[in-house]
């Protein structure tokens, strides 16, 4: 451009920058009136009011909801950067963080107490000949809420109606809540499910017999099953660990270490007990969210690679009193499961 056309350019936005009402300034001032959202002046991305890129209660949005207050927003912010909490959509609501995580939703399933039971034990309880009926079938492939129940018995109090799930294992084991422990006076620990060596014991009594377990009652770690299809796509395998989130406003809680549980006898869900759906105030069918990568269970105790168990080892696992399984977190060899099975310490854990 020549020195002429320069001037006139000038002239000319000089012209026009003089006909506006508000002229924005060095120090971002507010606009004199409240933009219209959708309809904002080009300016408004450096000068325009918060509530109108996120409105609070009483100003309507495309959605339909609200966001929060500023304070709201704030922490809602601070927390997305700092990785602990998913990030804040437009509109606000649940919906919005579950779609922006793609994949990475799984619905929650809060597991009362009940009781998983071997074939010779349901017959001590229940008859001879007798087996587990099927009441309804639950999310777990192939499993089931029975009909039968049974009284759980422990030195300060008894449970009536602790519902049995089928079809029957290996071992018995009772699940139970720490509430429940409580007012049955037992110290249980928390284990996997099948990790019942050394558990606490239990009295089961049922309308033809009664049963004094040595161990089998545990208070279940949390732990997320994943079907074979999303254990691939989300890059996780049996034994991991993850973290989660989940509930909402001041009951939304981060809970690290849960445990997966994947193979062809899962589906995918996150499972709670009791107690802990109380604490984070979540029901039957609410969402989480895994957050981040999955940490290998050797990684976590500082091994690197998942230790190898040959045939040679189970003698020793077996002196110890200790047990496996198709979820522990080893690679396992074909002859040493065989020589666990033959002795009676392999558990097939759903």
């Amino acid at each position: 451009m020549t020195p002429q056309e320069i001037q006139e350019l000038a002239a000319r936005i000089a012209d026009v920058l003089g006909k506006r009402e508000w002229l924005p300034g060095t120090v971002r001032p507010d606009p004199p009136a409240r933009p219209t959202p959708g309809a904002l002046p080009a300016w408004a991305g450096a000068a325009q009011q918060l509530s109108d890129v996120a409105p609070v209660t009483g100003r309507r949005t495309r959605s339909g909801r609200h966001r929060p207050s500023y304070d709201g927003i704030t922490v809602a912010a601070r927390g997305a950067a700092a990785g602990t909490a998913p990030a804040p959509m437009p509109g606000g609501g649940e919906d919005d963080v579950e779609s922006a995580a793609s994949g990475r939703i799984v619905p929650i399933a809060i597991s009362n107490r009940h009781i998983h039971v071997s074939a010779s034990d349901f017959q001590t309880l229940f008859g001879a000949t007798k087996e587990p009926t099927p009441d309804r079938p639950i999310t777990q492939p192939g499993q089931f809420a029975a009909n039968e129940k049974v009284r759980v018995v422990g030195p300060a109090s008894a449970i009536d109606n602790v519902r049995i799930v089928g079809p029957t294992r290996s071992t018995t084991q009772v699940e139970l809540s720490f509430s429940d422990c409580r007012a049955l006076g037992l110290e249980v620990p928390v284990r996997r499910s099948g990790d019942t060596t050394g558990s606490a014991p239990v009295q089961l009594e049922g309308p033809v017999g009664s049963l004094e377990l040595r161990e089998g009652a545990i208070i279940a770690a949390r732990h997320l099953h994943l079907s074979e299809a999303d254990a691939s796509r989300l890059g996780m395998a049996d034994g991991d660990r993850v973290t989660v989130v989940l509930g909402q406003g001041d009951r939304r809680a981060r809970l690290s270490d849960v445990l997966v549980r994947s193979g062809k006898e899962h589906a995918t869900e996150l499972h709670l007990d009791t107690d802990e759906a109380r604490a984070f105030n979540v029901r039957q069918g609410d969402s989480a969210t895994i957050l981040g990568r999955p940490r290998r269970m050797a990684e976590a105790r500082g091994g690197g690679k998942r230790k190898l168990i040959t045939e040679r080892d189970i003698s020793r696992i077996a002196a110890a009193g200790r047990t496996l399984g198709n979820s522990c977190p080893y690679i396992i060899t074909p002859a040493a499961k065989d020589r666990a099975k033959a002795l009676g310490i392999w558990r097939e854990s759903r």
